[in-house]
């Protein structure tokens, strides 16, 4: 395809042009969508007093940094030869900080209280960053190897139920209804489900089902990933005008 006085040579996505033009489209937005993201979380850091918020306002910045560097490998993959499937290991490093987010979010409002929960939940932290840097190294390594995939979809679904489970609990407490973190918990939640559901969906083949039909549904989660996380910026735009 000629592209001005450029010849870009398209790599089909499952040797298929129409889901090819539906992926580019999908990561196209999920990078313009993940950057507004990360931009907002960035002034709502700046405009906040509090030391104790930097560090969620950081981690929401991450979130929208590892959607964008997914989303342009993705990119590239389809303008060029080249293939990258460690983009896997970066959506996977959005759902862990998107659920450490919604740790930190929940802890704000119940401390861990107890010393030995706050090591349990350092050692588990730990225990996920060594899984998203196996599949970083992995799918450097060898690809999308059974093994990388089986470790990168079973550790988004734990990421995901953990996540999950601080969202539930922090959204139920009476006290924080209605209030910038009861928001923010409700408009992660979608985000971190459709997230999660990227990756997750890739074990399917592992069962045996076509590639081509996973990623005619890896492509809807992606552009509903990008979609809530379009909804949590005007949330976040919202929040920086009453700071």
């Amino acid at each position: 395809m000629q592209i001005g006085g450029f010849r870009v040579e398209l790599q089909f996505v499952a040797d298929n042009p129409n889901l090819t033009f539906i992926f580019f489209i999908a990561l196209t937005l999920l990078t313009v969508l993940g950057a507004r993201f990360s931009f907002y979380a960035y002034r709502n850091r700046q405009a906040s007093d509090l030391a104790t918020d930097a560090r969620l306002w950081d981690y929401l910045v991450a979130v929208g940094v590892f959607a964008v560097g997914f989303a342009l490998l993705g990119i590239v993959e389809i303008v060029t030869t080249l293939q990258l499937p460690i983009k896997g290991s970066l959506v996977l490093a959005h759902v862990l900080v998107l659920a450490t987010a919604m740790r930190v979010l929940y802890r704000s409002i119940v401390p861990a209280g107890e010393e030995d929960l706050g090591t349990y939940e350092r050692v588990l932290t730990r225990a996920a960053v060594v899984a998203v840097a196996v599949v970083g190294i992995g799918s450097a390594l060898v690809g999308r190897h059974p093994f990388v995939v089986a470790v990168m979809g079973i550790s988004a679904g734990t990421f995901a139920a953990a996540g999950v489970s601080f969202g539930h609990r922090g959204a139920a407490e009476t006290r924080v209804q209605g209030t910038v973190i009861d928001t923010l918990l409700r408009h992660l939640l979608p985000v971190l489900l459709f997230g999660a559901l990227v990756p997750i969906v890739d074990l399917a083949t592992l069962a045996g089902l076509d590639r081509a039909v996973v990623l005619h549904v890896q492509v809807v989660f992606v552009i509903m990933t990008a979609t809530t996380l379009m909804t949590a910026t005007i949330k976040l735009r919202q929040n920086l005008a009453t700071l």
